[in-house]
């Protein structure tokens, strides 16, 4: 499992494969200057909620990945993801699912 550092004071686990898209959607985005929401929810039985952050460029953040080797990421995934970012809900992800 890695981490998605914002910010230096929000830490989110994810599996590394998740990261890695994440990490190309981000990029994807303040590539072009675009800021977006990014929530994240836990599967009902787990007792958590739902948060939801204002992704911005110029905000530190860090990818930290638990292996050595860059997950190998699915274009049409990214795609997918891409534009669920550009949604007015923004990129939503279930952690733990």
């Amino acid at each position: 499992m890695g981490r998605f550092i914002y910010d230096s004071t929000l830490i989110v686990i994810l599996d590394d494969e998740v990261l890695g898209y994440l990490q190309a959607v981000i990029g994807a985005k303040f590539r072009l200057q675009q800021s977006f929401y990014f929530s994240w929810g836990y599967p009902a039985n787990t007792g958590e909620s739902r948060t939801t952050v204002w992704l911005t460029p110029g905000v530190a953040m860090q990818f930290v990945y638990r292996g050595a080797r860059p997950p190998a990421l699915d274009r049409d995934r990214v795609n997918t993801l891409f534009a669920q970012a550009n949604s007015p809900t923004g990129l939503v992800l279930i952690v733990g699912a």
